[in-house]
């Protein structure tokens, strides 16, 4: 595949202007003069070749894997796998000039580019091929096993079956939460011995970590006193001291954390 010629349209207006002045009868001097530009100029474009003098120099890195890119394009590779083969080839531009000179080249030629990330037409065929069966995302099933979001019976069931460890995952979140709901201490016993056994090796070594650090985690479940409220200061005061750094000095940095009782301003 050839890159068609581009022509730069300044030059080409002036390469015809200098002609149809010189061919009327103008000379070099009254033609430079009528058109605005040096003798030298009209006297280049009169002895030099159109070609030369009005292709358009390349305005990108990327034009020297023209015949890679728009290949790449027809057939179906998403721009961000063809910025990385163009890397690898020696490209040394950014992606956003890439991707505007690939964005450009699919305007110009109406190319329709692949919506999928697989850079292999059978793969994307298939990909296509997948709308026509009923799925559940990841998403829903986050939301179901963390927040007990509700979904579909039929789903529900085939996950509990097919993925047991859905099923322990959604049974221990549910434990544990409970723990906390009713402020009781022997069901947190019960829950560190059920799963710090536990054959899947995350869940054991949270009930580990519970055990391990078991004093503070017996005041979380039984007392209503909580330092959150202190932490949600600390993490208010560090986001002040962070956007000060570099710009501002200690005197500025108490004046902002710190309470003066004798300020004049309530």
């Amino acid at each position: 595949m050839v890159k068609p010629t581009s022509y730069n349209e300044n030059r080409v207006q002036l390469f015809n202007a200098i002609k149809e002045h010189v061919d009327a009868g103008f000379s070099f001097r009254q033609t430079a003069k009528i058109l605005h530009c040096s003798r030298n100029t009209v006297r280049k474009y009169m002895n030099g070749d159109f070609d030369a003098l009005c292709r358009r120099e390349l305005l990108s890195g990327a034009d020297r894997y023209y015949d890679y890119i728009m290949k790449s394009l027809a057939s179906g590779m998403i721009r961000k796998d063809i910025y990385r083969e163009i890397k690898k080839q020696g490209y040394r531009g950014k992606m956003s000039a890439a991707y505007d000179y690939m964005n450009n080249l699919i305007q110009v030629h109406g190319i329709e580019i692949a919506v999928y990330r697989s850079a292999s037409l059978e793969s994307i065929s298939r990909k296509k091929q997948l709308h026509k069966f009923d799925h559940i995302t990841r998403r829903s099933i986050f939301r179901f096993v963390w927040l007990n979001d509700a979904v579909v019976s039929a789903y529900r069931d085939y996950l509990m079956d097919k993925y047991p460890i859905i099923g322990e995952l959604y049974k221990c979140i549910k434990e544990f939460r409970q723990i906390f709901k009713e402020k009781s201490l022997p069901q947190l016993y019960l829950f560190i011995d059920r799963y710090k056994n536990s054959k899947i090796k995350e869940l054991a070594i949270f009930a580990a970590g519970l055990e391990k650090d078991l004093e503070a985690i017996e005041n979380a479940v039984a007392s209503d006193l909580s330092n959150g409220f202190v932490e949600g200061i600390n993490n208010k005061l560090k986001m002040i001291k962070r956007t000060m750094y570099g710009r501002c000095g200690q005197k500025l940095l108490t004046a902002k954390l710190m309470y003066d009782p004798h300020s004049k301003n309530e």
